[in-house]
């Protein structure tokens, strides 16, 4: 039965860099198995859907549906994407007998530092909006199979082997 591994986070907690990693030890266990990044899945559907609650809450659910259909033709997934609603969590919960919720926390200091596409610097400055844990609430998971502290990078393998050993039997 395939699985579908969650990994959620604002953005610059360490998603994609976990995600990747987390997909190159799986499929090396199992040649069935593909990496999402929330990021990658807007430019293929062409970036259609604004940043703003109805577009994120649209997107979130176009990355769950996606991820169900992969799941139903064996193929596990890792995801890497923000989608922090509770519909999701719950629609995923229920759609998957193996689903894995891996909640990354990283301080808003730690997030500001990292701020690679200038999210957090812009909305603080007001040149931004609907930048999510700024001025956009979320629904923080509130039954996430893992939560890991990833304010410090430095123990991105710690967190790896965390996650590896919820998923794998």
């Amino acid at each position: 039965m395939a699985k579908l591994i969650w990994i959620t986070g604002l953005a610059g907690s360490g998603k994609s860099t976990i995600g990747n990693i987390i997909y190159e030890r799986f499929k090396a266990l199992s040649p069935a198995t593909v990496f999402l990044d929330g990021d990658r899945i807007r430019n293929i559907f062409g970036d259609d859907l604004g940043h703003d609650p109805d577009g994120r809450i649209k997107n979130a659910r176009r990355i769950a549906g996606l991820c169900k259909f992969l799941v139903e033709q064996d193929i596990n997934v890792i995801c890497a994407t923000m989608s922090l609603y509770s519909e999701i969590h719950e629609f995923n919960r229920n759609s998957h007998t193996e689903y894995f919720e891996i909640f990354l926390e990283c301080s808003m200091d730690e997030l500001r530092k990292r701020d690679q596409k200038g999210l957090y610097s812009m909305a603080m400055e007001g040149k931004a909006k609907n930048i999510v844990g700024v001025d956009l609430a979320y629904d923080k998971p509130e039954k996430a199979d893992l939560v890991l502290e990833n304010t410090a990078m430095s123990d991105i393998e710690g967190n790896v082997e965390k996650i590896l050993k919820l998923v794998l039997p």
